[in-house]
């Protein structure tokens, strides 16, 4: 699969889940994140309870991270920075305008689906975080 198969057949399964496991529609709004947050909470505690899944999310966190941290990666670039591009790096699937200005939504959302908000792990956050990046007003550290 080259990564434009990969992303939109990520995308068209996160969109899939929302309306038909939550009953969320996911339309690549920034309020759409909220949703998505709400999903990787309970991703969160399926993967902390593996037992009620027998061991699905275990086996199955990847994929997931892919399929919601490509959906996070759309709405950032289509709504916040579309000189961004999904590049495949040493980190995987990474959106990249260059190689000093990059974000990792998908390694984001694998944190929150294993670690939980708790440890500091929140999609919302890192939402917020990576739109002042890509539009060049976060802080740098010279």
């Amino acid at each position: 699969m080259d990564i434009q198969e990969t992303i939109d057949y990520c995308i068209n399964s996160a969109i899939k889940i929302g309306i038909e496991t939550y009953n969320r529609t996911l339309d690549f709004s920034d309020d759409s994140i909220i949703f998505v947050d709400e999903i990787l909470d309970g991703y969160h505690d399926r993967y902390i309870n593996s037992e009620k899944d027998n061991g699905l999310i275990k086996k199955h966190a990847n994929t997931y991270a892919h399929i919601f941290g490509i959906y996070i990666g759309e709405v950032l670039r289509c709504n916040h920075a579309s000189d961004y591009i999904w590049m495949d790096t040493e980190f995987g699937l990474t959106l990249s305008k260059n190689v000093q200005n990059q974000v990792n939504p998908i390694a984001k959302v694998y944190k929150q689906i294993i670690n939980g908000k708790e440890s500091g792990d929140d999609i919302k956050s890192f939402f917020n975080i990576a739109i002042l990046i890509m539009q060049g007003k976060f802080p740098t550290t010279r």
